[in-house]
């Protein structure tokens, strides 16, 4: 019997039966070799900075308002483009820069806040108030906010965790990694640091 005359006996619910369970042991397969592939390419720093990124020892973790690699949350500038094109030396700068240019001092009818605009449509703000920890987004009218300028007040947390060099090695490693899947590891050196 030809393998044609044995898929033609099978009745049509079986026949679809078997195509699923083929289909879905590919799929199965194909996940369970991607999972161990993306196990395999973390490197130790990146594991030490994905988890400092995360959960920080020091203050506010950088994923309190940035998101990398499926962690963190999306409130602050996207580090993936940043540190995709921006080497260790400027991301160094960056972690440690007080003022950002994203930040505004928020004057509303709720009060006044430092946030960060994350949208505008029509009437309607949405903006992430960054004084409380974590972040909360509020919705506001556009008639409730006085007005929105340059903050001098909030301070970018990770300029006063004190991190040591090796620990913004790390970070930057896991930042590199995530943007750009490079395995390379990051040194005090390519800092600019002294340890």
């Amino acid at each position: 019997m030809s393998i044609w005359e044995v898929l033609q006996s099978i009745s049509l619910k079986k026949r679809r039966t078997m195509q699923r369970i083929t289909c879905l042991g590919f799929v199965l397969g194909f996940a369970l070799g991607m999972a161990a592939q993306d196990n395999q390419t973390i490197t130790p720093q990146v594991a030490r900075g994905k988890e400092l990124f995360v959960n920080s020892p020091k203050g506010s973790a950088c994923g309190t308002c940035h998101s990398m690699a499926g962690l963190g949350t999306a409130v602050g500038p996207d580090l993936k483009k940043l540190s995709s094109v921006v080497g260790p030396r400027g991301l160094v700068m960056t972690i440690r820069m007080t003022m950002t240019a994203y930040v505004q001092e928020v004057n509303s009818s709720q009060g006044k806040f430092p946030g960060i605009l994350k949208q505008k449509e029509n009437d309607d703000m949405e903006i992430w108030d960054l004084g409380k920890t974590p972040p909360v987004l509020r919705k506001l009218k556009s008639n409730q906010v006085e007005s929105m300028k340059q903050n001098e007040k909030w301070k970018h947390p990770p300029a006063s965790a004190g991190y040591t060099p090796k620990e913004l090695a790390d970070i930057i490693g896991f930042l590199k990694w995530a943007s750009t899947g490079s395995q390379r590891e990051v040194t005090v050196e390519d800092l600019g640091l002294s340890q």
